[in-house]
């Protein structure tokens, strides 16, 4: 079992930049400053009591169900449902309070967001094999070598070049301009 609790402090601290002083003020002070860099150390061997978890979400950011199950799993080795994966538990114990008339439009949501996944994974696929087509890995690409591919490539090239992981010369940025983005309708 993992450190769950612990790595969302560092979490916190780490990819957001939420200081000890801010989680001790979320939770009211009912854990100081002290208490939070010990956590993030993993050098707290007592688990929090169930009657500070309302404060210990507003801190750590997550619902309070949350809190106890990652008190349960860092602290006692038990894990709630293993088939989840671990980025998505507080998802998964906000929507336990979602109202049934919402679900739909969250699974559309959610149905959104893979196919979005699939597009981007696509487009990567199509930049890959592009790269490898040309045997290309520096320099821009020219405006011939692009008129020789098909709208998915010129699409992955778009991408590439606003992301700043390709470049194309001079001459060839008006027929990048002309083609629909990937994923827009009209393409």
């Amino acid at each position: 079992m993992a450190n769950v609790f612990t790595m969302r402090v560092h979490r916190l601290n780490q990819r957001h930049g939420k200081t000890y002083q801010q989680m001790a003020a979320d939770c009211e002070f009912k854990r100081s400053v002290t208490w939070w860099n010990k956590m993030y150390w993993g050098e707290i061997e007592d688990p929090p009591k169930p009657e500070l978890f309302p404060y210990l979400a507003k801190a750590l950011e997550v619902p309070e169900r949350r809190v106890a199950e990652m008190v349960a799993e860092q602290w006692c080795g038990v894990r709630p449902d293993d088939t989840v994966p671990e980025h998505l538990r507080s998802l998964l114990a906000v929507l336990r309070d979602v109202r049934e008339e919402d679900v739909s439009v969250i699974q559309e949501m959610g149905r959104a967001m893979y196919e979005k996944r699939g597009a981007e994974v696509e487009v990567e696929r199509y930049s890959a094999r592009l790269l490898t087509e040309f045997g290309k890995t520096d320099g821009p690409y020219t405006l011939e070598q692009l008129e020789w591919l098909k709208l998915p490539e010129l699409q992955a090239v778009k991408m590439d070049v606003g992301m700043g992981r390709a470049e194309v010369e001079e001459d060839a940025y008006a027929l990048l301009d002309s083609i629909p983005d990937a994923g827009d309708p009209e393409g």
